[in-house]
């Protein structure tokens, strides 16, 4: 087993800078700017984000929020949907407090004038997406939902006067007392040590896409509040679970670009580099089919004919409405010289979300007292194996405001400043080119834990880990790219550790050595702790 620091730098309460808080939120994505909305304006709240608030996960998303809002919806089929979807790994409990209370957010949004797509007759125009029985897609500005929510969102938060925004803030660990009850959280800011008491921790912090070579996420998404609550005890559940979106623009200039399911949701359609429709073969749904099958699909046939890429094509569909429904993918192709409503998009799959995190409960509680979780960065198991489209922005709402509402309910003491630090007897300085070191890093991670997986490879990966660990554990570290660097090889080793102990294929899990759904043997989620190590949730 690799052994992880406790605390990745030194500090000491005495001498750095203090600040007190009733709630501190760490990431400014749809997940911790709601639960900021959320919270009673009595209490004062501290949102702290790694650059500035418009760089998440969720201004990249422009699908949609799924909600059961038409006549034909019902949050038992929008149920039904997601169980369905997530491969029997999805927890039935969480999913039920998920779509039974979808509606009810979508509400809120619309109270605080959130401009959603609207038709002539002002109703809220309802999209498709892959693995969806109904259309229940919530949409902004045609395909830039993620960005206009957020937005608006942003705008209310900066008018609150409870709420301090602490921008360009880089979370290096999460605060404990003696027994294991979370009391604050270390920053750096412009290399100054701060630290911020508080008796509710809300970690909203996103994924951890930037371990892959190609991911649809921002650099900023490097595992950050996971790592941070791996190292101060919390468990974390199904980091094995990683979803690759099939379609993702494949251009020498961008191959980041995520190019929405919405599109074949409309009618797009997938053909290889000899011109072949293929998805049929692959799921009776084809198109529509659920992502980890897509994904899957477009690699075996990238394979077949030894292209890097598939071309997904919307040129039957009507000029204007591609221009009027897919407004940013028509710009943004067109800037690279690609003209949707006549040219097939050269797309290849890439890896786009997190379903595992740390491990919390309907109220967001962690296994750490005092310290909650929402969004990506959060374990719900409400995805399962393999989340179904539009469940992400959804899950954000739903959790982040029940997160504030069990907040608001607490009777709130004042926070106490008490004397905490750490000591290192490490003084060898980090010598590594950590920019080389992160880039080997993320080539290692697509080649060995990506969309097919090997035993031969999750060991190579893992040596490979434990390696550069033995190495960093005995050196300083300083910069927060160091520290980055150290907490993706942590989520990396736990996750490919994970993917190594799951000796089945379900899901966005896909063991070439183990094809098969294994219903027999399977291990339902995988759960890790610094404190308890490997367990078993059934």
């Amino acid at each position: 087993m690799a052994e992880f620091r406790r605390f990745c730098i030194e500090f000491d309460s005495g001498n750095d800078e203090v600040l007190n808080f009733d709630v501190i939120i760490i990431g400014t994505g749809v997940a911790g700017l709601y639960t900021a909305v959320n919270l009673d304006k009595k209490l004062k709240v501290a949102l702290i984000t790694k650059e500035t608030m418009q760089v998440s996960n969720t201004n990249l998303a422009q699908g949609g929020i799924a909600a059961p809002l038409s006549h034909d919806d019902s949050p038992d089929i929008h149920y039904m949907d997601t169980i369905r979807a997530g491969s029997g790994l999805c927890d039935s409990h969480m999913v039920r407090v998920l779509v039974d209370e979808a509606i009810e957010n979508i509400n809120v949004l619309l109270k605080m004038n959130i401009p959603f797509d609207l038709d002539d007759e002002g109703e809220i125009v309802l999209g498709q997406e892959g693995a969806h029985s109904r259309r229940r897609i919530i949409h902004a500005s045609g395909d830039a939902t993620g960005r206009i929510v957020s937005e608006h969102l942003g705008l209310i938060v900066r008018s609150y006067e409870n709420i301090t925004i602490f921008e360009n803030a880089f979370m290096v660990d999460i605060l404990t007392d003696d027994q294991n009850r979370a009391l604050g959280v270390l920053l750096k800011i412009k290399n100054k040590n701060v630290i911020l008491f508080s008796k509710n921790i809300v970690l909203a912090s996103g994924g951890y896409g930037y371990l892959y070579k190609y991911t649809t996420n921002p650099e900023v998404t490097t595992g950050d509040g996971c790592a941070a609550a791996i190292r101060c005890g919390a468990k974390v559940v199904d980091m094995e679970l990683v979803q690759f979106h099939p379609t993702v623009l494949y251009h020498e200039k961008n191959k980041s670009f995520l190019i929405s399911e919405a599109v074949r949701g409309e009618g797009g359609l997938l053909y290889n580099s000899f011109g072949e429709r293929f998805m049929s073969k692959y799921h009776h749904l084809a198109e529509l089919a659920p992502r980890d099958i897509v994904s899957r699909s477009i690699y075996f046939e990238m394979q077949r004919t030894g292209s890097k890429n598939v071309f997904l094509d919307i040129t039957h569909l009507d000029a204007n409405f591609i221009r009027k429904r897919f407004p940013n993918i028509y710009q943004k192709c067109l800037e690279l010289g690609i003209d949707i409503t006549r040219e097939r998009i050269p797309v290849a799959p890439a890896q786009h979300y997190s379903m595992g995190g740390v491990l919390s409960d309907e109220f967001g509680r962690t296994t750490v007292e005092n310290l909650f979780v929402c969004g990506e960065a959060a374990g719900t198991r409400v995805h399962g194996a393999n989340r179904l489209a539009s469940n992400s922005l959804l899950e954000g709402l739903v959790f982040g405001r029940r997160i504030a509402q069990y907040i608001n309910s607490k009777s709130q003491k004042n926070v106490k400043h008490i004397a905490i630090y750490h000591r290192s007897l490490i003084k060898k300085d980090f010598n590594l080119n950590v920019t080389t070191e992160i880039e080997a890093l993320r080539i290692k991670m697509s080649e060995h834990a990506g969309i097919v997986r090997t035993k031969e490879g999750l060991e190579n990966l893992i040596n490979y880990i434990v390696s550069k660990l033995e190495v960093l554990n005995t050196m300083r570290l300083s910069t927060q790219k160091e520290i980055e660097y150290y907490n993706m090889l942590i989520i990396g080793y736990i996750l490919a550790n994970a993917a190594l102990m799951r000796k089945e294929s379900r899901g966005s899990h896909y063991r070439k050595d183990f094809p098969y759904q294994d219903d027999v043997n399977w291990k339902k989620h995988l759960v890790y702790s610094n404190i308890y190590g490997w367990e078993e949730i059934f």
